[in-house]
Formats: structure tokens, C-alpha cells, sequence
């Protein structure tokens, strides 16, 4: 009997009895085919993550920071002086962080309250 044969003999079997079940293959019946190879198994799948926002290098996040919490108080603060055009921005220019993160005592002793808890908080992102 040929492989083509059995399964349409078990494809037959498995319509009139309501069985789905694999054919089983027997050596002695059939000499000419050799059984299928195992269905390989479904492979689990991960539930999808939430996808990450893209990372920021370390260096932008300080710098985010500064922009966005601490140039402004210093312009409340330090204008006309230490920003553009003012007699102090030659020698100690407020809108750069790099020369804020060298005078922090300076700028500490001038600071109170929300604006250096603020400064502190900003300091402690630096490298």
C-alpha cells in the first residue's frame, strides 16, 4: 500500500469518525514512505513590550535640564550682567552651562530656596 493510499484511507476515517488524529505510520504496512517529521513546535511568544524612547546620550539630559530649568532662573536672577551685552558675560557668561558647573559655589552662596534646590538638583546630573 503506498503512503498516498494510507493517507487517504486515515483523511476518510478521520471525516467519519470526527477525529483529527495524526495517521500512525507502521513499519510492516508501509514499505515505501518513510513517516513525516514531527511539525515543529509552535515557538511561544512574548508579550510586546512598550516600545522605549529613543535614548538620549548622558551629556543631553544635564543639558536639557539646564535649558529648560535653570537658564531661566539665572535670567531672572543675573540680567543684565551675566548674560549678552551685560559688564560680567566676558568673564563669567551665565547661558553656558560648562562655566556654571565651575562656579557652582558661587552660584550656590547667590541662590535660595526653589531656585538652588533647583540648581543642587541640576548639579547632581553632572558628570
Amino acid at each position: 500500500m503506498s503512503a498516498r493510499a494510507v493517507a487517504a484511507g486515515c483523511l476518510v476515517l478521520a471525516v467519519l469518525t470526527g477525529s483529527c488524529a495524526r495517521p500512525v505510520y507502521r513499519a510492516d504496512t508501509v514499505s515505501d514512505a518513510s513517516p513525516p517529521a514531527p511539525a515543529p513546535e509552535p515557538a511561544a511568544v512574548a508579550p510586546a513590550a512598550a516600545p522605549e524612547p529613543p535614548s538620549a546620550p548622558a551629556s543631553a539630559a544635564p543639558a536639557d535640564l539646564f535649558a529648560s530649568s535653570i537658564r531661566p532662573i539665572l535670567e531672572a536672577r543675573c540680567t543684565p550682567c551675566h548674560f549678552p551685552g551685560g559688564k560680567m558675560y566676558e568673564r563669567l557668561p551665565f547661558d553656558k552651562a560648562e562655566t556654571l558647573a565651575s562656579h557652582r559655589e558661587g552660584a550656590l552662596r547667590r541662590l535660595k530656596g526653589d531656585d538652588r534646590a533647583a540648581f543642587e538638583a541640576w548639579l547632581k546630573t553632572l558628570p
